[in-house]
């Protein structure tokens, strides 16, 4: 089995890079296809291969991001040039639409079959913004084996979408559902034990879309009650747009704040994980959102976005969803998990489900099926 991977964010995210290291350890062959804008993207979430090869291509322009058919052209292009297609199996697109698209291409041309997962960028950026690219979408989704989503809240969202209605009833066998996997050391380390104090944790990065602002203004709000005043947010993280409204806030309220800054060491992170009692990222879009379930693994209960992320993606009591441009509510549910830290635990949570090794094997079974 040969699986050509077409990947976009592969430099940007470590989640493909995760899953093609256990494909490679499992004895899968693999081309993974990156196209790249920036030249010091070059090699970003690199990893030596039994029988994996990692092309990196400079071939994406700036002015791409506003013309989705000539990226697409461009990119396709370069891959011919790049790659010998005789002995590709079936191709894993990374996205619906920048992905997806060349590896329709791919089918026409070579038919080559083709999986396709849809990802946040795709419902909230093309389906949302880009109603010209919606033609293509479909004939993507109409001709995939397979579409895979991450989270059970993006497969509803999706299936609503005005682009999709019309022809669900076409595609509604092909949609599967499989969950980025986190890093091994979470799911060897888990953690039940129970916590007392008002100290809440965030980790990501300073985006608009991460809402932290929003998150530290609910906690000064929750400073202001009885019972509270001793409530601190933990910060890890930092950078992008919002990063500079965050330093004020917290500069302005260092007794509300402690923030940490940008931490990789994993046995650092899990120590900072139990030292509080609540996670809290009501971010305003996000595909799945792998903290979150590394925040569950050590037995903190989450605030998480309604109708995104893990939202719907367990049964038992893990958090509390939010709309995440209501300051209130998320103060609300804050303060409602810290009064009730009984009502949520992880003992019932399957873990193993999230283990990269567990998923590499449910893709090779998908792509054996399909071949």
């Amino acid at each position: 089995m040969k699986v050509l991977h077409i990947a976009n964010d592969f430099s940007g995210s470590a989640v493909h890079s995760q899953l093609c290291r256990k494909l490679d350890d499992k004895g899968v062959e693999q081309i993974i296809y990156i196209p790249i804008r920036r030249k010091s993207d070059d090699g970003r979430n690199f990893f030596e291969g039994k029988s994996t090869d990692i092309i990196y291509s400079n071939v994406t322009k700036p002015y791409h991001k506003y013309l989705y058919h000539l990226k697409r052209f461009s990119i396709f292009r370069d891959m011919k040039n790049k790659i010998k297609f005789d002995d590709i199996n079936i191709c894993h697109a990374a996205t619906l639409f920048s992905d997806g698209g060349l590896a329709y291409d791919l089918y026409k041309k070579y038919n080559i079959p083709y999986v396709v997962a849809v990802r946040n960028t795709d419902v909230n950026g093309f389906m949302k913004l880009l109603p010209h690219t919606w033609i293509d979408g479909i004939k993507i989704l109409l001709h995939a084996k397979k579409i895979v989503f991450i989270s059970v809240s993006l497969k509803e969202k999706f299936c609503k979408h005005i682009m999709i209605r019309p022809i669900l009833d076409r595609i509604r066998d092909k949609i599967i559902s499989i969950p980025n996997g986190i890093d091994d050391f979470y799911l060897d380390n888990i953690y039940d034990g129970v916590r007392d104090q008002n100290k809440i944790i965030y980790i990501g990065d300073f985006t608009n879309n991460k809402n932290v602002v929003r998150l530290c203004n609910a906690v000064l709000k929750l400073r202001k009650e009885d019972g509270f005043k001793d409530t601190v947010l933990t910060i890890v993280g930092g950078g992008k747009n919002s990063n500079n409204k965050v330093e004020q806030i917290i500069t302005a309220n260092p007794d509300a704040f402690n923030f940490v800054g940008k931490v990789y060491d994993k046995d650092k992170l899990c120590n900072l994980l139990r030292s509080n009692s609540l996670f809290a990222m009501p971010s305003i879009h996000e595909t799945f959102g792998l903290v979150y379930i590394e925040a569950l693994s050590q037995n903190l209960p989450v605030i998480y976005t309604k109708g995104q992320g893990i939202d719907g993606l367990f049964d038992n009591k893990v958090g509390i969803s939010v709309n995440p441009k209501s300051t209130e509510e998320i103060y609300s549910a804050i303060k409602n998990i810290l009064c009730c830290r009984d009502k949520y635990f992880n003992t019932n949570i399957d873990f193993n489900r999230f283990r990269w090794d567990n998923i590499a094997e449910q893709y090779i079974r998908l792509y054996s099926d399909i071949i």
